[in-house]
């Protein structure tokens, strides 16, 4: 069976971010079902795109499709139908225990036109998550292995652990990013032309650093945030899963 290696996501667009929680999962990982953590919300920004990446095929013939002996770290590694979105349908995922940037990935069905996405994250004991890196997509074949790394590179991010993913289709990314970047981008996302309407008149002169401006700049900002990843979870509700896979 081949194996295909996933490249790093193509760097263009600047995007800040923080994880919405609930997705489809059959299975007995751990994961969120509310927008509970803001973590490193009002951080640094990082530089994205919803191009994603593009597949370098390797080989490797002692693979199966369910179980991956052949690799340090995934001796134990079950790729079996364990997940599902209404978009991909079932698939596989695995974290190497020997290296946690390093994952492996499988479709039970062929995804050759729109390609998945896989989000790196810190997810804490009570299901919360928060984005650490940049997503990296690929197509597959049916029951095709896909091996490729999730950096931690989003800034200030690098300490965190790495041991949860977000899994999507690329067209979702866009919403999805625009929700993670609501905190980062008040007010200037609610006030293109400046302070034009009431609100902007408002919350401009009072917040000219952003939401870290102050204390009710912040409250206002998270805020509108919330309001931004609630929608993308009820618009999406069996769009994408959030897995803890440590």
């Amino acid at each position: 069976m081949k194996l295909r290696r996933l490249a790093p996501l193509l760097l263009l667009t600047l995007f800040g971010c923080d994880t919405p929680q609930r997705g489809r999962a059959p299975n007995t990982f751990v994961n969120g079902t509310t927008l509970q953590n803001f973590g490193g919300v009002g951080g640094p920004g990082f530089t994205s795109s919803t191009t994603g990446g593009t597949l370098v095929p390797t080989t490797d013939t002692t693979t199966t499709t369910n179980t991956v002996t052949s690799q340090p770290g995934f001796q134990n590694c079950d790729l079996g139908d364990r997940f599902s979105t209404v978009d991909i349908g079932l698939f596989g995922i695995c974290q190497s225990t020997v290296e946690e940037t390093s994952f492996l990935f499988r479709t039970a069905t062929a995804q050759t036109s729109v390609r998945t996405c896989l989000i790196p994250t810190y997810k804490d004991s009570i299901g919360s998550s928060t984005y650490i890196g940049n997503p990296q997509c690929a197509l597959t074949a049916a029951n095709q292995i896909v091996s490729g790394r999730l950096y931690k590179d989003r800034p200030g991010f690098s300490g965190y652990t790495l041991n949860g993913v977000i899994v999507m289709k690329e067209p979702l990314l866009p919403e999805y990013i625009g929700c993670m970047q609501g905190y980062t981008n008040w007010p200037v996302n609610l006030c293109p032309s400046g302070p034009t309407t009431a609100y902007c008149a408002n919350w401009i002169p009072r917040c000219p650093y952003g939401a870290r401006t102050n204390a009710f700049c912040d409250a206002e900002a998270k805020g509108y945030m919330r309001t931004i990843c609630e929608s993308f979870k009820t618009k999406y509700p069996n769009g994408y899963v959030d897995i803890r896979t440590r």
